[in-house]
């Protein structure tokens, strides 16, 4: 079968959809070539795209027209039965949450202490199949924090986003984050046997104070070396000077949030219409300013930033300059 035949609205609607969100790679990519010859596209250049035969693009074409939907997805039971039974995969999970970072400790454990082996591809399989994932861990104080505390204050910032939905106030998020020669390293797609290097060096720190509201608009203040009461206090006293509405700060408990300094000018702000709201400790997760740190560091610098000093200062104005424009997150 050279092409498919033509699809009707509802088919093309049914393959993006499986394209874009099925679970299983094989259907997306079966779904997809159903849509690439439906385009035009020959057989040879699919076969080429997904680096498979031409026999097996063809069958897949003879199941979509036999079958429709359903001949693209594989029945279950299909491939070579398991080896291992539930309760050995269960073993193995055990294993592999006892020791997360290393599944050739795993394979070690399962050969002395379990006395079956298997291939590292095959532990991969038992950790996918059993919804895990390879990822980067994330440092966590949630163990530290008042359960309580964090709850009632998750329900008053409810009540606030929806204010600020119905334009009775604007709600905003305040908070400092460095930046220095030695970099965030980050997840990037890289040529097999080559990795991406990135500079590496000491160097002075950006202390960045920022704004931002739950539309993305942000502002921000620049300042090198270590951030005082005095430094937070000038820098929301000129803030509160450009509010148009009342407004509602949101902050946490840092020492410099805490100061006496800092205290005796919450009346001062709260008669321009600036609001203090206090985060409990331990909970970043509520503020969402720490979602433009992360894609600041993660995502926003290039890794030139890192050459030098100079280098960094420019991209790092660059990317503040232009949060809410070029670089924007969209808050639910």
């Amino acid at each position: 079968m050279i092409y498919v035949k033509p699809l009707t609205t509802e088919e093309t609607i049914t393959l993006n959809e499986m394209h874009k969100n099925h679970p299983l790679h094989m259907s997306r990519k079966r779904a997809h070539s159903i849509f690439l010859s439906h385009q035009g596209m020959s057989v040879p250049m699919i076969y080429s795209i997904y680096s498979v035969s031409r026999q097996t693009v063809s069958t897949w074409f003879t199941k979509w027209e036999t079958l429709g939907i359903c001949g693209l997805v594989d029945n279950s039971g299909r491939g070579r039965p398991s080896l291992l039974s539930d309760e050995q995969k269960s073993a193995v999970i055990r294993q592999v949450k006892k020791y997360p970072r290393s599944l050739k400790a795993v394979l070690s454990n399962l050969s002395s202490e379990l006395g079956f082996t298997m291939s590292i591809d095959t532990l991969k399989n038992i950790c996918k199949q059993a919804g895990l994932v390879w990822k980067r861990v994330r440092k966590s104080l949630r163990k530290k924090r008042n359960q309580d505390d964090f709850d009632v204050s998750k329900e008053e910032l409810k009540l606030l986003i929806q204010q600020h939905k119905d334009n009775e106030i604007d709600l905003c998020y305040f908070d400092e984050s460095g930046f220095t020669l030695e970099p965030c390293v980050p997840y990037a797609w890289q040529p097999v046997g080559k990795t991406i290097e990135i500079p590496s060096s000491k160097s002075k720190r950006l202390n960045v104070l920022g704004f931002v509201n739950r539309d993305c608009k942000f502002n921000s203040f620049v300042f090198e070396g270590s951030i005082n009461s005095s430094c937070v206090v000038a820098c929301i006293d000129a803030f509160s000077h450009q509010i148009k509405i009342p407004t509602t700060l949101e902050i946490d408990n840092a020492s410099t949030h805490t100061s006496h300094e800092f205290n005796n000018n919450l009346k001062a702000w709260t008669e321009r219409g600036l609001t203090i709201y206090r985060i409990p400790p331990y909970s970043p997760e509520l503020n969402i300013i720490e979602i433009i740190w992360r894609k600041i560091k993660y995502e926003w610098l290039p890794f030139s930033a890192y050459e030098s000093y100079h280098s960094l200062e420019q991209e790092l104005f660059q990317v503040l300059s232009n949060i809410g424009k070029n670089h924007k997150v969209v808050f639910s």
